[in-house]
């Protein structure tokens, strides 16, 4: 599965588990469990957008003087 597909799996991940822990709250239902996959799931979003705009020092400055 390439990076693309992962990152659009994860997103439709979230969307679907937002609904849920929507309704929970609704409902007066505990949704911790739902909560640390959430987590998880924005943390592997957010590795894969610091890999796809590099990292370290040296990328950051690219990607800034890229924008100017």
């Amino acid at each position: 599965m390439s990076k693309q597909n992962f990152e659009r799996a994860l997103k439709n991940e979230l969307e679907v588990l937002n609904d849920v822990i929507d309704q929970k709250i609704i409902k007066g239902l505990s949704y911790a469990k739902e909560a640390r996959r959430h987590k998880f799931i924005l943390n592997n979003l957010s590795d894969i957008r610091r890999e796809q705009t590099g990292s370290g020092w040296f990328g950051r400055s690219i990607s800034t003087f890229s924008i100017i």
